[in-house]
Protein backbone atom coordinates (compact mmCIF):
# COMPACT_ATOMS: atom_id res chain seq x y z
CA UNK A 1 0.00 0.00 0.00
CA UNK A 2 1.31 3.39 -0.95
CA UNK A 3 1.05 6.35 1.41
CA UNK A 4 -0.91 9.24 0.00
CA UNK A 5 -0.80 12.80 1.26
CA UNK A 6 -4.06 12.48 3.20
CA UNK A 7 -2.59 9.49 5.06
CA UNK A 8 0.31 11.67 6.18
CA UNK A 9 -2.04 14.42 7.39
CA UNK A 10 -4.08 11.91 9.38
CA UNK A 11 -0.96 10.27 10.86
CA UNK A 12 0.26 13.73 11.84
CA UNK A 13 -3.11 14.41 13.51
CA UNK A 14 -2.95 11.15 15.47
CA UNK A 15 0.64 11.85 16.51
CA UNK A 16 -0.28 15.34 17.71
CA UNK A 17 -3.22 14.01 19.72
CA UNK A 18 -0.93 11.43 21.35
CA UNK A 19 1.56 14.17 22.21
CA UNK A 20 -1.31 16.21 23.67
CA UNK A 21 -2.18 13.33 25.98
CA UNK A 22 1.28 13.60 27.52
CA UNK A 23 1.90 17.36 27.67
CA UNK A 24 -1.58 18.89 27.96
CA UNK A 25 -0.75 22.37 26.70
CA UNK A 26 -3.59 22.29 24.13
CA UNK A 27 -1.18 23.56 21.47
CA UNK A 28 -0.67 20.18 19.85
CA UNK A 29 -4.43 19.52 20.08
CA UNK A 30 -5.11 22.67 18.06
CA UNK A 31 -2.59 21.59 15.43
CA UNK A 32 -4.05 18.07 15.55
CA UNK A 33 -7.52 19.39 14.75
CA UNK A 34 -6.08 21.41 11.87
CA UNK A 35 -4.22 18.33 10.58
CA UNK A 36 -7.41 16.28 10.75
CA UNK A 37 -9.35 18.89 8.77
CA UNK A 38 -6.51 19.15 6.24
CA UNK A 39 -6.44 15.36 5.87
CA UNK A 40 -10.14 15.39 5.00
CA UNK A 41 -9.56 18.17 2.44
CA UNK A 42 -6.58 16.26 1.03
CA UNK A 43 -8.69 13.11 0.64
CA UNK A 44 -10.87 14.99 -1.84
CA UNK A 45 -7.78 15.86 -3.94
CA UNK A 46 -7.54 19.59 -3.30
CA UNK A 47 -4.25 21.19 -4.26
CA UNK A 48 -1.38 21.59 -1.80
CA UNK A 49 -1.78 25.40 -1.51
CA UNK A 50 -5.43 24.88 -0.57
CA UNK A 51 -4.40 22.25 1.98
CA UNK A 52 -1.88 24.63 3.51
CA UNK A 53 -4.51 27.39 3.71
CA UNK A 54 -6.92 24.97 5.41
CA UNK A 55 -4.20 23.95 7.87
CA UNK A 56 -3.30 27.55 8.71
CA UNK A 57 -6.94 28.62 8.93
CA UNK A 58 -7.99 25.71 11.12
CA UNK A 59 -4.95 26.19 13.36
CA UNK A 60 -5.84 29.85 13.84
CA UNK A 61 -9.52 29.00 14.51
CA UNK A 62 -8.53 26.32 16.98
CA UNK A 63 -6.31 28.72 18.89
CA UNK A 64 -8.94 31.45 18.87
CA UNK A 65 -11.92 29.27 19.82
CA UNK A 66 -10.89 26.03 21.50
CA UNK A 67 -7.88 27.02 23.58
CA UNK A 68 -9.60 29.95 25.39
CA UNK A 69 -12.66 27.75 26.03
CA UNK A 70 -10.55 24.99 27.56
CA UNK A 71 -8.50 27.44 29.64
CA UNK A 72 -11.69 29.05 30.96
CA UNK A 73 -13.17 25.71 32.02
CA UNK A 74 -10.00 24.07 33.29
CA UNK A 75 -9.83 22.83 36.87
CA UNK A 76 -6.67 24.79 37.66
CA UNK A 77 -8.54 28.07 37.16
CA UNK A 78 -11.25 27.10 39.63
CA UNK A 79 -8.87 26.60 42.57
CA UNK A 80 -7.54 29.80 44.02
CA UNK A 81 -5.64 29.56 47.29
CA UNK A 82 -6.77 31.85 50.08
CA UNK A 83 -4.07 34.52 50.41
CA UNK A 84 -5.85 36.62 53.04
CA UNK A 85 -4.27 35.11 56.13
CA UNK A 86 -6.94 36.45 58.47
CA UNK A 87 -9.44 34.17 56.72
CA UNK A 88 -7.36 31.13 57.69
CA UNK A 89 -7.97 31.64 61.41
CA UNK A 90 -10.66 29.27 62.63
CA UNK A 91 -10.22 26.76 59.79
CA UNK A 92 -9.73 23.09 60.49
CA UNK A 93 -6.98 21.08 58.87
CA UNK A 94 -4.83 17.97 59.22
CA UNK A 95 -1.30 17.59 60.60
CA UNK A 96 1.11 16.20 58.01
CA UNK A 97 4.20 16.14 60.28
CA UNK A 98 4.11 15.66 64.05
CA UNK A 99 3.99 18.99 65.86
CA UNK A 100 6.73 18.97 68.49
CA UNK A 101 8.28 22.28 69.51
CA UNK A 102 11.19 20.64 71.36
CA UNK A 103 12.33 19.01 68.13
CA UNK A 104 11.38 22.09 66.10
CA UNK A 105 9.01 20.00 64.02
CA UNK A 106 5.49 20.41 62.80
CA UNK A 107 3.74 20.98 59.49
CA UNK A 108 0.14 21.27 58.39
CA UNK A 109 -1.58 21.62 55.04
CA UNK A 110 -3.83 24.64 54.88
CA UNK A 111 -5.49 26.26 51.87
CA UNK A 112 -3.31 24.30 49.46
CA UNK A 113 -0.02 25.27 51.12
CA UNK A 114 2.30 23.60 53.61
CA UNK A 115 2.79 25.64 56.78
CA UNK A 116 5.07 25.29 59.77
CA UNK A 117 2.91 24.79 62.84
CA UNK A 118 3.16 25.06 66.63
CA UNK A 119 0.68 23.91 69.20
CA UNK A 120 -1.10 26.37 71.48
CA UNK A 121 0.48 25.26 74.75
CA UNK A 122 3.53 23.40 73.42
CA UNK A 123 1.92 19.96 73.51
CA UNK A 124 2.86 17.27 71.00
CA UNK A 125 0.26 16.68 68.28
CA UNK A 126 0.64 13.50 66.26
CA UNK A 127 0.59 13.20 62.50
CA UNK A 128 -2.87 12.85 60.85
CA UNK A 129 -4.58 14.60 63.78
CA UNK A 130 -7.17 17.24 63.09
CA UNK A 131 -6.41 20.73 64.37
CA UNK A 132 -7.98 24.16 64.37
CA UNK A 133 -6.06 27.31 63.43
CA UNK A 134 -5.94 29.79 66.31
CA UNK A 135 -3.48 32.41 65.12
CA UNK A 136 -0.75 33.16 62.60
CA UNK A 137 2.61 34.37 63.84
CA UNK A 138 4.52 35.46 60.73
CA UNK A 139 4.83 32.19 58.79
CA UNK A 140 4.00 29.87 61.70
CA UNK A 141 0.45 28.69 62.35
CA UNK A 142 -0.65 28.29 65.98
CA UNK A 143 -3.07 25.35 66.31
CA UNK A 144 -4.96 23.30 68.86
CA UNK A 145 -6.32 19.78 68.60
CA UNK A 146 -9.97 19.33 67.87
Amino acid sequence: MELELWHIWLLLAVGLFVIEAFISTFVSACFGIASLATGIVSYFDFSIPVQLLVFIGCSALSFLIIKPYIKKHSISNKYQPDNDYKNLIGKETIVMEEINERKNMGKIVLSGSIWKAKSQFGEIISKDSFVKVLDIDYSVIIVKTI
